[in-house]
């Protein structure tokens, strides 16, 4: 097995926990320097989790790479470190996409079902394209979210007023859902994130994000600007030299 096989994959819920929080800090209110998408070294959340790992000693590990249509299109076996750290590699120079500057505008789908099944689901498009968009620029977030928000009571993490509280209340009583409604609050309050959905209107802004029904409605809100179109967004991972 591979390293998230384990660590995460077979971790008690309280081992996740603790895995998961080494992603944040709380003295900013903002995310741990070198915890970041496509990030090995330097990375506490990788690095804890292969410590973890490393203690059932696993002798074997498969890594695939799939394509857009779900196809194995590269296969990494042999060390658990080694292939793993291959395969990252491989996935870094074919599918992170070189660009000179982040833009004003970011429209992102997550890629239909059942990427977009859920909120928290995507939520991971939503973070590849915060990658790519300017401070106070506009993301366009296509996602259908015929299930909903993902949990029944991931609205209750939106009381508080802002990430900093949100991240206050974590320290005291963390849960995973708790930490996306987090990342997903900060995007908000660094962008003007206008999700195209199926959602209760009500529901959208209390996430702080501005509910429309098509794109036509958002590119109006939007207004002028240099722009992004990731049409599979968590698949891709933007890297924009600022």
């Amino acid at each position: 097995p591979s390293r998230k096989s384990i660590c995460p994959g077979l971790a008690s819920a309280k081992t996740i926990e603790a895995t998961h929080m080494l992603a944040l800090d709380f003295e900013s209110g903002g995310r741990k320097a070198g915890v970041s998408a496509g990030a090995l070294d330097g990375n506490a959340v990788h690095e804890e989790c292969e410590r973890v790992a490393s203690l059932v000693a696993p002798t074997f590990s498969i890594n695939a790479i799939v394509n857009e249509e779900k196809q194995a299109v590269r296969l990494y076996a042999g060390d658990w470190r080694l292939a793993h750290r291959a395969a990252c590699d491989y996935y870094l120079d074919r599918f992170s996409v070189p660009n000179p500057s982040k833009r004003d505008i970011v429209i992102v789908s997550s890629g239909g079902f059942p990427h977009d099944i859920n909120v928290i689901q995507a939520h991971k498009a939503l973070d590849m394209a915060a990658l790519a968009c300017k401070d106070g620029g506009t993301i366009i977030l296509l996602a259908e979210c015929s299930d909903g928000l993902g949990r029944p009571d991931f609205l209750k993490w939106f009381e508080e007023t802002d990430s900093r509280a949100l991240a206050a209340r974590l320290v005291n009583g963390y849960e995973v859902n708790g930490q996306t409604a987090w990342a997903l609050l900060t995007k908000a309050e660094r962008f003007r994130v206008c999700l195209v959905s199926e959602l209760p209107e009500d529901d959208v802004r209390r996430m702080r994000m501005v509910p429309v029904r098509t794109i036509e409605e958002a590119l109006d809100q939007a207004g002028n600007g240099d722009g992004f179109i990731m049409p599979r967004g968590a698949a891709v991972l933007p890297r924009v030299e600022t």
